[in-house]
């Protein structure tokens, strides 16, 4: 029998998708359906702009008077997975801020491990502390003060990090933070025909350095069209598993009421999803199956997303916790030095989940990537280039709804 790994052991690809399989449930006789996920067509009286409500926590962050709720204020607009936003802040300890991963908005099925999760809380650690600088504020970060969770175990409720804040005008102001309220994961078709900036990926190999991960990005038809096949076989495995198209079909939010009463999960507020929703011609918990027509319509949706000037990819050595929240860190940064050069981003993280129907592309993304026998872990994966619309931010929860006084 294997041993139990420690804490501190990253696991190998291997372990954790044998661990996974294990534990996972099985089930039988689920039949695919009419999903459609299509671009939207103008219909009388709709519009696919989100309620106010909803993006209301991205207009004026910087009103909050308090530096640690200007720091959270900043920080819950941070970039995660599925949009749960799965975090806690909990300031009833003076002049600190615990981050708790709220153990209610965890993703088992596409992220059995948490990882995705993890990395999404670096993110926030991340904008925090860029917020507090902003403050002329210095902060320490201690990373899982109570322990860090085991490597297969999902992190419900762990405190991920303390945030210490030190005295007032210690720190120069981060010139990235004017970014933080500018950076939108735009999920539309990218021009693919322009270069991105050599200044831009030299900033973003310098920050990935900074904290111990590697970036690079794979640019040119000979590099980029494997990725494409991968990325596109690992969105198909998705729709197409059961278990992880009901966890995405249960945050859909359709609609602006919908959006507005929910404001996190997956936004489908174009008129078309809103008016076949409407007549019953839209049943988002159907899964779909190869070969069906409602297949079609969702490899249809993912089209625009093989459009890019290149790849940009971000490898930790090992696969530890901490490095995982590291990953956040460096993935927010190079997000924002992206917003800052002109540049728009947009994770494509299928092929990088855990479950255990997605074991051949995960393999096949890091032998592409050159990352087989090297001990590095592929943490994300991102298309970047410039997107050929400008849409707004997503949704996020209100600051208070986060905290705990």
């Amino acid at each position: 029998m294997e041993k139990k790994k420690s804490a501190n052991t990253p696991a190998g690809p291997a372990q954790s998708f044998a661990a996974v399989a294990s534990s996972r449930r099985h089930f039988i006789g689920l039949v695919g359906g009419g999903a459609v996920l299509a671009a939207a067509v103008p219909l009388a009286g709709c519009t696919a702009d989100l309620p106010e409500a909803a993006v209301q926590p991205w207009r004026n962050p910087d009103r909050e008077t308090d530096i640690r709720r200007f720091m959270l204020a900043h920080a819950l607009l941070a970039p995660n997975p599925h949009n749960r936003q799965p975090w806690i802040a909990d300031l009833r300890e003076a002049g600190r801020i615990h981050l708790i991963c709220d153990g209610e908005r965890l993703l088992p099925e596409t992220d059995p491990v948490g990882r995705q999760v993890l990395i999404g809380c670096g993110a926030f650690v991340e904008l925090a502390v860029i917020a507090a600088a902003q403050r002329g504020v210095a902060v320490k970060v201690e990373l899982f003060p109570g322990g860090a969770p085991a490597d297969l175990q999902l992190p419900k409720d762990s405190r991920v990090a303390t945030l210490i804040l030190g005295e007032s005008a210690s720190t120069p102001a981060d010139p990235l933070f004017a970014q933080i309220v500018l950076r939108h994961t735009r999920k539309t078709a990218y021009a693919s025909d322009r270069a991105l900036p050599d200044t831009l990926l030299s900033s973003w190999a310098e920050t990935a350095t900074r904290l111990g991960l590697r970036s690079g990005v794979a640019a040119g038809a000979a590099a980029m069209d494997p990725i494409r096949r991968i990325a596109r076989e690992a969105y198909e495995i998705e729709a197409t598993t059961a278990n992880t198209w009901l966890e995405s079909a249960r945050l859909m939010r359709i609609g602006p009421g919908a959006i507005a009463a929910n404001p996190d999960g997956i936004s489908l507020n174009s008129p078309l999803v809103r008016a076949l929703h409407a007549v019953g011609l839209f049943d988002p918990m159907e899964v779909p199956v190869r070969g069906s027509k409602s297949l079609e319509r969702v490899m249809e949706r993912w089209v625009p997303f093989e459009t890019a000037s290149g790849f940009f990819w971000l490898a930790s050595p090992g696969n530890t916790r901490p490095m995982q929240v590291a990953a956040g860190r460096v993935y927010v940064r190079s997000h924002l030095l992206a917003t800052a050069a002109g540049v728009d981003m947009h994770p494509l993280s299928q092929a990088l989940q855990e479950f255990p129907e997605m074991r051949g592309p995960y393999e096949a993304i890091h032998k592409t990537l050159g990352l087989t026998g090297s001990g590095e872990t592929l943490q994300m994966l991102s298309r970047v280039g410039f997107a050929v619309e400008q849409r707004g931010p997503s949704p996020r929860r209100s600051l208070g709804s986060i905290l705990r006084t």
